[in-house]
C-alpha cells in the first residue's frame, strides 16, 4: 500500500484524507498488481499462527499461490509479460518469488510469463550489506570516529553470527544497533543521531504525508468500499517477529539464478 499510495500508484492521499490522481503513475503504461505481503501485513491476514511466514520459502509460496489464483480469476492478464518488483526487504521477496516461478512454471498448467525483476535499495544479502554500514554513516556525518568504531564492532559481530548461522543472535545485534523494531529501548543509531528515520539522511523523522494513506485506509467508508470488513490495516510489526531470523539470511543464490535467466533492474 505504501507503493500504491505514496510512490507510484494511480492515486495519492492528501492531508484531509481524500484521493488525488497522480500525474505520472506506473499504471498509466503498465498493468499493476499490489499485494499486501507477507501475510499479516496491511489487510492480508491469518487467524492461525502457522499462517505467518518464517522464511523466504514461506513468502514465495504464499505470493505464488496468490498470483496463480489471480490469473485463474483474470485469465485475460495471463498472456502479459510478468515482472516482479519491490524495494528494501522485497530485495528478498522478489528473488524468492521469481525463483519459485522459475522452478514450478514448467510443470504447471497456469503459467506465469516471468520476464524479469526490479528491486530498489534491495536488502538481498545482509552479510555483504551490514559490514559497510559504519563507514557509510561516518562518511555522511551521522557518526563521529568513536561512534564509527563502536558501530563497526557490532556490525562485525553481527556478520560473525551470520557466518556461524546463529540467526537469532545476529538479528538481536542489528536490532539493538540500528533497527529498533523489537527492542524495548531506543536503538544505538537513534541515541547517537536523534533520528527515528534512517531512510533519508536529510529527514530525521518520517515525512507526515507518508502516513496519510494508513489513516485513509482506517476510515469505515473506505474499508466498506474495498471489502475488508472490520479488518484493521496492520503495520507489519507482528509479521516482523515471525521473520526475525530471516532478516539476516541471504537470497543471493536465488538472485544469481534470476540474473542469469531473466531481465534484471536494480
Amino acid at each position: 500500500m505504501f507503493g500504491l499510495f505514496v510512490e507510484h500508484g494511480p492515486y495519492f492521499i492528501t492531508k484531509n484524507l481524500t484521493m488525488r490522481a497522480r500525474d505520472f503513475p506506473w499504471s498509466s503504461t503498465l498493468s499493476m498488481l499490489y499485494i499486501d505481503n507477507p501475510v499479516g501485513s496491511g489487510f492480508s491476514f491469518t487467524d492461525d499462527p502457522k499462517g505467518y511466514a518464517v522464511s523466504e520459502d514461506d513468502v514465495a509460496r504464499d505470493l505464488f499461490s496468490a498470483l496463480i489464483q489471480f490469473f485463474q480469476l483474470f485469465p485475460e492478464y495471463q498472456k502479459n509479460d510478468f515482472y516482479a518488483t519491490g524495494e528494501s526487504y522485497a530485495g528478498k521477496y522478489v528473488p524468492a518469488l521469481a525463483h519459485y516461478i522459475h522452478t514450478l512454471n514448467p510443470i504447471l498448467s497456469v503459467k506465469i510469463k516471468l520476464k524479469g525483476i526490479a528491486i530498489g535499495d534491495a536488502y538481498s544479502d545482509p552479510e555483504s550489506i551490514i559490514g559497510g554500514y559504519a563507514a557509510f554513516l561516518y562518511q555522511i556525518g551521522l557518526l563521529d570516529e568513536k561512534q564509527r568504531r563502536h558501530f563497526q564492532k557490532l556490525c562485525d559481530e553481527c556478520v560473525k553470527y551470520i557466518k556461524e548461522e546463529k540467526w537469532f543472535q545476529a538479528f538481536e545485534v542489528m536490532d539493538r544497533l540500528l533497527d529498533g523494531d523489537l527492542t524495548k529501548d531506543p536503538s544505538y543509531f537513534y541515541n547517537v543521531t536523534g533520528c527515528s528515520n534512517y531512510y533519508n539522511i536529510l529527514q530525521c523523522t518520517e515525512p507526515e504525508d507518508q502516513n496519510y494513506y494508513e489513516k485513509f485506509l482506517s476510515l469505515s467508508e473506505v474499508r466498506r468500499a474495498i471489502h475488508v470488513g472490520n479488518r484493521t490495516f496492520n503495520d507489519g510489526s507482528k509479521v516482523a517477529k515471525y521473520l526475525r531470523e530471516d532478516t539476516v539470511k541471504s537470497v543471493k543464490p536465488w538472485l544469481t539464478e534470476i540474473m542469469n535467466n531473466y531481465k534484471f533492474l536494480k
